[in-house]
C-alpha cells in the first residue's frame, strides 16, 4: 500500500509546485518503480524508457503538424481567414466573435496546436473587437475558446497522440473529430448570439457587406482550402498515412504562407523554432507518461479497478460520468495532453471493459480537455489569448465561463447521440 500512495503523493506535490508534468511523472513513476522492484530495475527501465515510448514511427507526425500551424501562424493567411469571417458574420449579433469562431474552426483543420491557433488567433481579432467596442470579456472568452477547437476538428495533435497511445485507428478517430467539431462551434456561435442579444452593448452591430465582397472574401483563404483538401482528403481517401499527411501539410504550410502569405526568412525560423520547443514539450510528456505507465501496471491497479467495476455491476453510464468528473478536475491543474496520457493506462481499459467505443470515447476526451484549456488555474489559452491580444486576465476568465455550457452541452449530446462522432468513420467502413 506504501509503494502505491508515496508515488502518488510525489507525482501531486511535484505538480503543485509547478514541475513540468513529463519530469512529474517520470520521477514518480522512478520512485514507485524502485519500491516495487529494485532501483537497477528502475535506472534500466529509465534507460529505455525514452526510445520506448517515442519508437512508434506514428509519432512524426508530431512535428509535422504542429510545423504546418507554426508556419501558417507565422503568414498572413490568419488574418485572411478572420477577415473572411467577418465578411460573413459581420452583421449578425456579436457578428466579430462569432467570426473569431468561424476563424478558429479554420485555423483547427489548418493545425493540430491548439496554442499556436489561439496565439494567432488573439494577436489579429482581439484589437479588431477592442478597435469596435466589444466588452473585453466577449472578445477575449471568445478567442480563448475558439482556439480550442483545435483540440477536436483534425489534425488534431492530442487526438493523434490517443490514437497512437490507445491503439485505435488514427484516421476514424479524426474523422470522427469533424461533425462535432462543428457543432461545438455553432455552439459557441449561439453563446455569442444569446450573450449580445440580452447585453446589446457588449457587442455594435457591424457595417453591411455585400454579397460580392463576401464572394470575394472566399478567393483570398482558396490555397488554405486546397492545402486542408489535400490534406484530409488524402487521409481520408487513403492516398497516404497520418505521418505522410503531417510531412504534406507542413510542405504545403510553407509553399501556401510563402507565395500567398507574406512568411519569409525570418518568421520561417521562429515557426522552426516553436516546432522543436513544443515537439520536445510533448515528447518528454510522453517518456514521462511512458514510465509512470508502467509503474501503474506493476501496481495491479488498471486490473484491479477493472474487476471492482465489474463485480460491483455499476451502471456504465455511472462509471462514465465518473471519469469525465475526474477529467474535469485534473483539467483545472493540469496539461490537457499529460492528463490524457497520466489517465488513460487507467480509464482505457474500464472504458474498453464497459463496451463503449474507443473512438467516440476519444472526442469525448478531446471535449473535456478542451474544457481544461479554459479553466483557472491553469487555462493555458486564456493566458496565450491575454498575452497575444494583450487583455485583462480576470475579464479572459469570466468571459470563458460562459462558453463552458457549450463545451458540457455537446459532450451530453454525444453521450445520447454518440453517433454524431461515430457517423462519418462508420460512412469510411
Amino acid at each position: 500500500m506504501i509503494a502505491v500512495l508515496i508515488p502518488l503523493i510525489i507525482l501531486g506535490v511535484l505538480l503543485v509546485i509547478g514541475t513540468p508534468v513529463g519530469f512529474a511523472m517520470a520521477a514518480a513513476g522512478m520512485v514507485g518503480i524502485a519500491m516495487l522492484t529494485t532501483l537497477d530495475v528502475s535506472l534500466a527501465i529509465l534507460a529505455t524508457g525514452p526510445h520506448t515510448a517515442t519508437q512508434s514511427f506514428s509519432l512524426t507526425a508530431v512535428p509535422m503538424f504542429i510545423l504546418m500551424a507554426e508556419l501558417l501562424g507565422a503568414s498572413t493567411l490568419v488574418v485572411r481567414l478572420f477577415d473572411t469571417a467577418r465578411a460573413w458574420f459581420g452583421r449578425v449579433p456579436g457578428g466579430l466573435a462569432v467570426a473569431s469562431v468561424g476563424a478558429g474552426a479554420g485555423m483547427g483543420a489548418l493545425s493540430g496546436s491548439s496554442v499556436a491557433a489561439t496565439a494567432s488567433l488573439a494577436g489579429t481579432t482581439v484589437p479588431e473587437m477592442r478597435k469596435s467596442g466589444y466588452d473585453e470579456r466577449l472578445s477575449l472568452g471568445s478567442v480563448a475558446s475558439a482556439g480550442t477547437l483545435a483540440t477536436l476538428i483534425p489534425p488534431s495533435v492530442p487526438l493523434l497522440i490517443y490514437g497512437i497511445t490507445t491503439e485505435t485507428s488514427i484516421i476514424d478517430v479524426f474523422t470522427a473529430g469533424i461533425i462535432p467539431g462543428i457543432v461545438l462551434a455553432l455552439a459557441f456561435a449561439i453563446v455569442i448570439f444569446v450573450w449580445q442579444r440580452m447585453r446589446p452593448e457588449i457587442a455594435p452591430i457591424g457595417p453591411k457587406v455585400s454579397w460580392a465582397e463576401r464572394l470575394a472574401s472566399l478567393t483570398s483563404i482558396l490555397p488554405a482550402i486546397i492545402l486542408v483538401a489535400l490534406v484530409l482528403g488524402g487521409m481520408y481517401g487513403g492516398i497516404f498515412t497520418a505521418s505522410e499527411a503531417g510531412a504534406v501539410g507542413a510542405i504545403g504550410a510553407l509553399i501556401v504562407s510563402i507565395a500567398f502569405g507574406g512568411l519569409r526568412w525570418k518568421g520561417i525560423v521562429t515557426a522552426l523554432r516553436r516546432t522543436a520547443e513544443l515537439t520536445a514539450t510533448i515528447f518528454i510528456i510522453v517518456i514521462g507518461a511512458k514510465i509512470f505507465s508502467q509503474y501503474m501496471t506493476l501496481t495491479g491497479i488498471t486490473q484491479g479497478l477493472a474487476e471492482f467495476v465489474r463485480d460491483g455491476a455499476f451502471p456504465p453510464l455511472m462509471v462514465l460520468i465518473v471519469i469525465l468528473l475526474v477529467y474535469a478536475v485534473l483539467g483545472c491543474f493540469m496539461d490537457g495532453l499529460g492528463m490524457m496520457l497520466l489517465t488513460l493506462p487507467v480509464f482505457f481499459p474500464l472504458i474498453m471493459e464497459l463496451g463503449y467505443d474507443p473512438v467516440w470515447f476519444g472526442i469525448v476526451i478531446a471535449l473535456v480537455i478542451e474544457l481544461g484549456l479554459i479553466t483557472p488555474p491553469v487555462g493555458l489559452n486564456v493566458y496565450v489569448t491575454v498575452s497575444s491580444g494583450k487583455g485583462d486576465l480576470g475579464a479572459a476568465f469570466r468571459g470563458v465561463t460562459r462558453f463552458y455550457v457549450a463545451v458540457v452541452a455537446v459532450v451530453v449530446l454525444l453521450i445520447i447521440f454518440p453517433d454524431i462522432a461515430l457517423f462519418l468513420p462508420a460512412m469510411r467502413g
